[in-house]
C-alpha cells in the first residue's frame, strides 16, 4: 500500500518535515492521517499481497460519510474492496465508501452514487468555452442516495477537478 505520507508519521503522529508540509499546504488534512493509518493497518497479513499495488490518494468527508479514493482498486475483486470498507468503517466509526481514481466522471458518478441509479450524465459546453457536467436523478432513486444531491456535485467536483451540477427530475 503507497501512502503519500511516511509510515512513522501516519503511526507516531510526530511528523517530519516532508509530511508536515504536506498537511500545512491543505492538500491534505488530519483525516487522510487516520485512513492512511488504518489502510496500512488492514495492508497487513493476508491483504499485503492484494494491497501491495494500490496507492491512497485522498479522503472526503460528506457528513457521517468518508469517501476514500485509491489507485489501483479496480484490479481487485469486489468483494476484498467491500471488506477493505468495512474494515475502514470499524476503524474510523463512520460510513466508508471506496472509489477508483482515475475514471471517467461517468463511472466515478455512478460509484458514489450506488446504491441509487443515474438517469443521465450528459456534458454541457458553455459559451465561455468551459464545459459542465449534469448528472440527472429521478425523485424516486433520491431516496437511495448515501448523501444530499448537492453534496454529491462537490464530491465529483472535487475529485475530478471538473464543474458538475447534480439535477434531481421527475
Amino acid at each position: 500500500m503507497k501512502i503519500p505520507f511516511c509510515t512513522f508519521c501516519v503511526k507516531t503522529r510526530v511528523f517530519c518535515s516532508k509530511c508536515q508540509s504536506l498537511l500545512d499546504s491543505g492538500e491534505y488534512s488530519m483525516l487522510d492521517v487516520d485512513v492512511s493509518d488504518a489502510l496500512l493497518n488492514i495492508a497487513t497479513g493476508k491483504m499485503e499481497d492484494l494491497l501491495k499495488n494500490v496507492e491512497y490518494v485522498k479522503s472526503y468527508e460528506v457528513g457521517d460519510l468518508v469517501i476514500v479514493v485509491l489507485k489501483g482498486v479496480r484490479s481487485l475483486p469486489r468483494v476484498v474492496v467491500q471488506q477493505i470498507e468495512h474494515d475502514l468503517e470499524r476503524a474510523l466509526d463512520k460510513k466508508v465508501k471506496v472509489v477508483e481514481k482515475g475514471v471517467n466522471i461517468n463511472e466515478l458518478a455512478t460509484q458514489l452514487a450506488s446504491p441509487a441509479r443515474i438517469l443521465t450524465i450528459s456534458t454541457s459546453w458553455l459559451p465561455d468555452g468551459t464545459t459542465e457536467t449534469i448528472v440527472r436523478i429521478t425523485r424516486a432513486e433520491l431516496r437511495r442516495l448515501p448523501f444530499r444531491p448537492s453534496e454529491l456535485a462537490r464530491v465529483l467536483s472535487q475529485i475530478s477537478g471538473t464543474n458538475i451540477r447534480v439535477e434531481v427530475t421527475r
